[in-house]
């Protein structure tokens, strides 16, 4: 087989953050449901606040693709002191803005939710008896992700999967022991939830740390100057990761919700399939960008682009199989999600809909993650914020027109567009 050990080395690194990804939504399903059986209004309650601190974290925890961009560079040309030493920056930067952000939360929390969300009386101290120790994970999992982007580097992706199957059990365990009063623990309700997920992470991290000490080595280098490097390339990803996954998803879903309820029942019912179905592809793009920025950076261009052609066969092969078995089992899949016969009906046309968007991602997120840490991440920047204006702008006349049709219409022809246009300086780059 042509190009068998580059395939191989994408799967080896793909395959364990795939792992890793489902068993985080696996965890987050288990969880949901342990707090939504103690009480429906500390359900909602809880997905208000949660929401707000998922956002948060994919937002502030773009900061390990700066490091990730120093990290595969500094692994290619195999100088392990200057990555121990980017390493060490990399979590002192994390600790700082998820520190900031925990202080923010714990100042400013009550007047947010009781300003903001009009939340009041008993409903906002029982928000904020989860918000508050709920919003010390936004620092733990910014350093965890330093972690996972460090292992990466240094062909070890197995380990985020044994710290994520530890976190996950001691999770569910304080979940149910803290949120109920089991085991001779304290009953502590929704709050219960918020501690046991701390609990969680902080072993993760533990797991993380203990093999860290058997792979380390000394630093060498000065800590100023990759925590320059890493703040310099910071706004632009953070500016990328606001508009796409923040900013344009919110004019989406503002125009599914304003062609009524059954219409947005059905665009939620196809985002959980595309969440699912999308994993691979933000796997082995992740793998690809790894392999092909170290390649990159000993001077290697043929592997450097057989890296990246490959990353995308390998998903094109794993995001393709999910889709087929998706479409094959189309009924049962939707079913068990939503019972409304007329809303899962309703779904099938807009469900291979996204499979077209699922499978043009491949290319654009393997080039966009590639040319991000190949020094064009403003440039990026620059076209996902106009690419976001247009769109989204095209999104809200489509939609009053042809509906949920005109949404998917103008997704799929804003990532094929990007795509062209980010593959073309692909091209021109490599001549």
């Amino acid at each position: 087989m042509k190009y068998r050990k580059e395939m191989m080395q994408i799967h080896r690194m793909a395959v364990p953050i795939l792992m890793n990804y489902a068993l985080a939504s696996v965890f987050e399903i288990f969880d949901e449901a342990i707090v939504g059986h103690y009480s429906v209004e500390g359900f909602a309650l809880v997905g208000m606040a949660a929401s707000i601190l998922y956002t948060i974290t994919g937002a502030l925890g773009i900061l390990s693709s700066a490091f990730h961009i120093l990290a595969a560079e500094l692994s290619g040309r195999q100088e392990y002191g200057k990555l121990e030493q980017t390493f060490a920056a990399a979590k002192l930067l994390a600790a700082g803005i998820g520190g900031g952000f925990v202080l923010v939360s714990l100042l400013g929390g009550r007047w947010f939710f009781g300003n903001i969300y009009t939340v009041s009386g008993r409903d906002l101290e029982e928000l904020l008896s989860y918000f508050y120790p709920a919003s010390i994970t936004v620092l733990q999992n910014m350093i965890w992700f330093q972690y996972a982007v460090y292992f990466r580097n240094r062909y070890n992706t197995k380990i985020g999967v044994y710290a994520t199957g530890v976190s996950i059990i001691v999770n569910l365990f304080f979940d149910i022991v803290l949120v109920y009063g089991k085991a001779g623990f304290p009953g502590m309700g929704v709050a219960g939830a918020a501690w046991g997920s701390v609990t969680g992470l902080g072993c993760g991290l533990l797991v993380y740390q203990i093999p860290y000490y058997r792979v380390r080595c000394a630093r060498t280098g000065n800590i100023q100057e990759p925590v320059k490097r890493i703040l310099w390339s910071y706004p632009a990803l953070f500016g990328q990761e606001l508009f796409e996954s923040t900013i344009f998803v919110l004019i989406v879903q503002g125009a599914a919700a304003r062609l009524g309820t059954e219409q947005m029942a059905v665009y939620k019912l196809v985002d959980i399939v595309y969440g699912v179905i999308g994993l691979p592809v933000v796997a082995y793009a992740s793998a690809a960008q790894t392999c092909a920025l170290q390649s990159r950076a000993v001077g290697n261009r043929k592997e450097t682009k057989i890296y990246l052609r490959v990353g995308q066969c390998a998903a094109f092969a794993v995001t393709g199989s999910l889709c087929l078995l998706c479409g094959v089992f189309r009924e049962a899949l939707l079913g068990s999600v939503v019972t409304d016969r007329g809303v899962t009906e309703m779904a099938v046309p807009f469900l291979y809909l996204m499979f077209v968007l699922t499978l043009i991602r491949i290319p654009y997120q393997v080039f966009l993650t590639y040319l991000q840490g190949s020094g064009w991440e403003r440039k990026v920047f620059l076209y996902t914020a106009v690419g976001t204006v247009l769109a989204g702008g095209a999104v809200l006349g489509a939609s009053r027109r042809w509906g949920l049709t005109g949404i998917y219409s103008v997704m799929i022809g804003e990532t094929a567009i990007l795509e062209w246009i980010y593959g073309k300086w692909i091209r021109r780059k490599a001549e």
